[in-house]
């Protein structure tokens, strides 16, 4: 019997985390933040799915608050920083 995280790959793109974090962290901040929205959708799509399933509803429950972490920390923190970001775009 395969266990359920062997069906999930260990990269992303070929990247390990350091090189994910340089290349993901190189991009703009405003495509980061819409990054980190959508993921967040995906935690608590993966969440819906795992909690018709009885045996988990512990980890529908934490991707429900890796999601709620997303928006409340990072997304929050993600505004402010572009926020800051407009002031030094130049205008058309």
């Amino acid at each position: 019997m395969t266990n359920e995280c062997d069906k999930h790959p260990d990269n992303f793109m070929s990247l390990n985390p350091k090189e994910f974090a340089k290349v993901f962290g190189g991009t703009s901040y405003f495509f980061q933040k819409d990054c980190y929205e959508e993921i967040a959708k995906e935690y608590e799509r993966q969440a819906d799915g795992d909690r018709k399933i009885r045996k988990r509803v512990k980890l529908a429950g934490g991707l429900e608050m890796l999601a709620q972490s997303l928006r409340e920390g990072v997304a929050n923190a993600s505004n402010y920083v572009c926020g800051i970001c407009k002031h030094y775009m130049k205008k058309k």
